[in-house]
């Protein structure tokens, strides 16, 4: 078991986790924090140096280098390969316990921070590899989950050599029960975006009931809610009452709302501009999980 109190952030991505990374390592005394130590983000040739020796300052270069060439340092492939059912939950954890323990343990801080959507796949399995933590699981609008994402291009939209070697989300193709088994090629991008937001929502709802140390909670509200700093620190609470962290006083979160660290831009438009058959396959493909969510499509 992992001993240090840590603390775990994760979503389907668009939705902020660089965000938390920051604020806890700005509020929270004697942690570290960090965004997705295991996944290398750029764009473009001349911005590749950068992000990879920052990883390999994170992580180290024997994780970065060797491991994730080989595809063995990855939380994100292990939740894939999780929610495609290649392992069951004793395989999950035991990849998970190997992945993080002597990375976290070799941390100096006393409670350890990681914004990732790696764990996309492991809510459940967090208590089989954590003695102490704390789950969060951010989930966002999927009107306004698939626009960003369309904006923002990755998500079965990478080009050149990208294809090749980036991570490659789940398809339908990977689940034999799925409707959209033999008719995945069919889809427009925009439909396999609405599919990927029910489906790994979906999972995530399935499993986080098992995990009694975490919780959902809305991009929506934290970002642009009438009470939304008062939605924050809910979850900084939250975050912050493990017994065996022991902080009393933290750092506040004034002003953090302001700093927006990273936004997409693009010409897809929001639910209003959307044509009658946009909203038409969103709603047959998305319906369901976001009337679980307590979204209301209208």
């Amino acid at each position: 078991m992992i001993d240090k109190p840590s603390i775990l952030i994760t979503s389907l991505g668009r939705t902020g986790t660089q965000f938390f990374s920051l604020l806890f390592d700005h509020i929270l005394p004697d942690c570290d924090a960090f965004h997705e130590p295991d996944i290398i983000q750029y764009a473009g040739v001349k911005n590749r140096i950068s992000p990879l020796l920052t990883r390999i300052k994170d992580a180290g270069i024997y994780n970065i280098v060797f491991l994730k060439l080989l595809g063995k340092w990855s939380l994100i492939k292990l939740s894939d390969s999780r929610i495609k059912g290649e392992l069951d939950e004793k395989e999950a954890a035991q990849n998970l316990h190997w992945q993080r323990a002597k990375f976290i343990q070799s941390k100096k801080g006393s409670v350890y921070v990681e914004s990732n959507v790696g764990y996309y796949g492991l809510l459940d399995i967090l208590p089989a590899v954590f003695s102490h933590n704390k789950a969060i699981f951010i989930v966002r609008d999927g009107r306004e989950w698939v626009r960003s994402t369309l904006n923002w291009g990755e998500i079965f939209g990478k080009k050149g050599i990208r294809r090749l070697f980036s991570h490659r989300w789940p398809t339908a193709k990977d689940f034999p029960d799925s409707p959209y088994f033999e008719k995945w090629h069919l889809l427009s991008r925009f439909e396999q975006i609405c599919w990927v937001w029910s489906m790994l929502n979906q999972y995530a709802l399935e499993t986080i009931g098992k995990n009694p140390n975490a919780r959902i909670f809305y991009f929506e509200k934290i970002f642009s809610g009438k009470e939304q700093y008062n939605y924050l620190n809910e979850l900084v609470d939250f975050a912050v009452t493990l017994p065996t962290i022991g902080i009393s006083k933290f750092g506040k979160t004034d002003g953090w709302l302001e700093k927006r660290v990273h936004m997409s831009s693009g010409d897809f438009p929001a639910w209003d501009n959307w044509t009658k058959e946009q909203k038409r396959q969103f709603e047959y493909i998305c319906g369901p999980v976001m009337e679980k969510l307590g979204y209301k499509i209208e």
